[in-house]
This record gives C-alpha cells, structure tokens and sequence, in this order.
C-alpha cells in the first residue's frame, strides 16, 4: 500500500497563516464591550427600569418636561439630593421618540427608576463651568430652539455650563444649570439648553454633550 504523500506548504504561507491565528487569539471580536462603544459625549450610560418622568428641576415636585423610556441609553452626568433626601441624577435621554419627544432632552431622573448605582456620579453642586447670560433667556427641554421652553435664566445669574451641542442649523446650545432660580417662579438649579449667544463666556472648551 501507498503512503499518501504530506501536503507540501511553501513556508511563507505557513508563517503568515501562523500570524493571522495569533492575532485573531490575541484581539478578539468581543474585546470591546458594545455599551463602551455606543457611549460619546458627557456623563456615562445609565438605563431606566421602567418608562419614568424626567424633571426640570431636582425634585419629583418640578415640572415634568419628559419621559426616559425604559431600557433607552441615557446619559447619566452628575447627581444631587432633593428637600425630602431622594437622589436624583442630571441626565440626557439620548434617543427620545419621534414626534413625541426630542432627541438628548435632559433633564433629573429619580434614582430609584434607574437601574445603575449612581451614587459614584459625581455631585451636581459646583459641577460644570460659571457662565452668565447677557440678556433673560430661554432654557429649553431639547437641543434646539424649537423644542419646549422650559424655563428662563436671568441675566447675570450664575449658571453651571455642563456641556454643549449643535442643533440642526449648527447654533451652539450648552446644557446648563440655573442655579439661583427664582422664588416662587422657578426652581434653583433647574436645567436645561440654553442658546450660546445669550452666553457672556467662552463655550467651545465645554464638553460635548454627544448625540448617541
């Protein structure tokens, strides 16, 4: 009977088999995490367990300007306690719902609603960066100055500039925080977009927002 005959394998063949297999062991496909990937822009993912109210101001009793839908990618960007000692948390509903809901409407979401620990957030008092209104201007619920009106910052106030974004039309708005309030009109550190040209300070070194 007859041996069969090896395979003959030119050895720079072989080589460059041998190094496409351990490149393939070394990195493979799952090396990184999706949630890791998908993440862009300020605060870190966070997800609702059920459909929840997002909040103009930090507490359950301030308008309601929103819904974070459960299992939705939101931004989860800095934390702060309400009068009654509840743990709300400053964020960005990333993907909203189409003629319902705007795209990144931000706004304060209920601890408890929230999936994630999120008391390694860090604190929403003295976050961001002072910036002032030159004028009394608009703070929206979305990116953009047709979304909701939501509330005013004052000129001259002390605002916390959290991060900004482009609209559609490529006018900067920065996510900020009107510390002040006014009494019996608007909650202190109420939140929201507010259009960069209202703004006395320099916003281009703000963060992004991010958009997914």
């Amino acid at each position: 009977m007859r041996r069969a005959r090896p395979l003959s394998v030119p050895l720079s063949v072989a080589i460059a088999a041998c190094a496409a297999l351990t490149t393939a062991m070394a990195v493979p496909a799952s090396a990184t995490p999706a949630s890791a990937a998908r993440i862009a822009g300020a605060g870190r993912e966070i997800h609702t367990r059920v459909d929840t109210g997002i909040y103009f101001g930090p507490g359950l009793s301030t308008p309601q300007i929103g819904t974070a839908w459960a299992g939705d990618n939101v931004a989860g960007i800095c934390q702060v306690l309400d009068n009654n000692g509840k743990r709300l948390v400053l964020s960005i509903e990333r993907p909203g719902r189409n003629g319902v809901q705007w795209a990144n409407t931000a706004g304060y979401i209920w601890d408890l609603d929230i999936v994630e620990y999120t008391g390694n957030l860090p604190s929403c008092d003295g976050y961001g960066k002072g910036v002032h209104p030159r004028v009394d201007t608009a703070v929206y619920s979305g990116p953009g100055l047709s979304t909701p009106q939501v509330g005013t910052a004052w000129a001259g106030d002390d605002v916390a500039g959290v991060c900004k974004i482009d609209d559609n039309n490529g006018k900067r708005l920065v996510l900020g925080i009107e510390r002040p309030g006014r009494n019996g009109v608007q909650w202190a550190n109420s939140a929201g977009y507010i259009w960069d040209l209202d703004i006395t300070e320099y916003t281009g070194d703000l963060q992004d927002c991010g958009v997914s």
